[in-house]
C-alpha cells in the first residue's frame, strides 16, 4: 500500500543525496528507510533508484515519480493545516550567510524581514560558504547565501536564484606594487598573495582563476574578510577583494584598487534552497532576498556619508 511517509522518505533521499543522510533527518535507522523505499517501489512497480551507484541517483522512473511525490505532500500539507488558525503558525526556516553578505545588507534585511513577516523566524548562521553547502547537504540548513557551487545545479530538488555578481579587484596598500597600470597579472606574482582559505567558495573560484593565468594560489590565508582587508592595510600583501564594497572605505585604509589585465571575474552569489512541501516558502524568501542584496555598500557605514571612489 502507498503512503505518504513512503513519499516523505523517498523525497528526503533525493534531496539529502543518500539513505544516511535521509535517516539523520528523518530520525529514523537506514534499515528502516530503505525498507520505506523498497515498499514503495513494490507499490508503484517502479525501479526509483541506481543502486550501482554510491550515491541515491534517480532512474528515469524514479524523476517521474518525483515531481508527483512533492505535489501529493504539499497537498496533505495543506489538508491537515485545515484546522489550523493561521495566526498561530510559525515557519521556523534554518538559513546561512557568509560574512560578505552579514559586512553589507543582511543586517537591514534582518530588520525589516522580521517587521514584514512576524510569522516566519529565520534561525541565522554565518560562516564560510563550503561549510554552509555541506550543512545545507546535510539537512541543517533549508537556504544558503554562498557563491557559486558547480555541482548544486546537478542535484535535484536544488532550487538557484542568483542574487547578484559581485565585482572583485585586486588590491594593496599605497605604494606597495609599483609600475603603470593596468598590471599584469603575472606581474603581481613577486607578491605575497592573500586570500581566505578552502572553505570559501569565492577563494576557491580565484584560485581556480589564478591558476589559468599561470598564477600560484594564496600563500597566506586568514578565513575573515575584515581581517584581509586588515593584512592587506597593513602593507602584508596584496589580496582579491570585493571591490564596490571595500573601496567605499579603502582610502581612509590606505588601500588601492588594483587595475589588472586581464581584470577578475566577476562572481555570482546565489541562494540555494530545497524543493519540497515548503517550495512556496522558500521560493517567496529567496525573491525578497534578492530584493535586498547589496554587497557593495557596507552596514556600518551612515547612509548620509558620501561615497569615496
Amino acid at each position: 500500500m502507498l503512503t505518504l511517509k513512503q513519499l516523505e522518505t523517498f523525497v528526503q533521499v533525493v534531496e539529502l543525496g543518500t539513505f544516511e543522510r535521509a535517516s539523520l533527518r528523518l530520525n529514523a535507522t537506514q534499515s528502516t528507510v530503505s525498507k520505506r523505499i523498497s515498499e514503495l517501489e513494490q507499490a508503484t512497480g517502479l525501479r526509483l533508484f541506481d543502486r550501482s551507484r554510491r550515491n541515491a541517483r534517480l532512474t528515469e522512473e524514479g524523476e517521474r515519480l518525483l515531481e508527483l511525490a512533492y505535489t501529493t505532500l504539499d497537498g496533505a500539507k495543506h489538508i491537515l493545516e485545515l484546522n489550523e488558525q493561521p495566526e498561530r503558525t510559525l515557519h521556523r526556516v534554518r538559513i546561512g550567510f557568509t560574512d560578505l553578505a552579514a559586512l553589507t545588507w543582511l543586517p537591514g534585511f534582518l530588520r525589516d524581514y522580521t517587521i514584514e513577516r512576524p510569522d516566519i523566524r529565520l534561525d541565522v548562521t554565518i560562516d564560510m560558504s563550503r561549510t554552509l553547502y555541506q550543512q545545507f547537504q546535510d539537512g541543517e540548513l533549508d537556504l544558503v547565501v554562498i557563491p557559486q557551487v558547480p555541482e548544486a545545479f546537478a542535484q535535484p530538488g536544488v532550487e538557484a536564484r542568483l542574487l547578484e555578481e559581485v565585482e572583485m579587484a585586486f588590491m594593496a596598500r599605497e605604494g606597495l606594487v609599483d609600475g603603470s597600470r593596468p598590471i599584469t597579472i603575472g606581474a603581481l606574482e613577486r607578491y605575497t598573495l592573500i586570500s581566505q582559505g578552502k572553505r570559501s567558495g569565492f577563494a576557491q573560484d580565484v584560485n581556480r582563476w589564478l591558476s589559468h593565468q599561470g598564477v600560484a594560489a594564496a600563500n597566506l590565508t586568514a578565513d575573515n574578510l575584515l581581517a584581509l582587508v586588515g593584512l592587506v592595510a597593513a602593507g602584508c600583501g596584496i589580496s582579491v577583494l570585493p571591490k564596490l564594497c571595500v573601496q567605499r572605505f579603502a582610502r581612509e585604509q590606505g588601500l588601492e584598487i588594483l587595475e589588472t589585465t586581464p581584470p577578475l571575474p566577476t562572481i555570482g552569489y546565489y541562494a540555494l534552497y530545497h524543493g519540497g512541501v515548503r517550495i512556496q516558502l522558500l521560493d517567496e524568501l529567496a525573491h525578497r532576498l534578492s530584493d535586498a542584496a547589496d554587497f557593495t555598500r557596507p552596514f556600518f557605514l551612515s547612509e548620509n556619508r558620501p561615497d569615496r571612489d
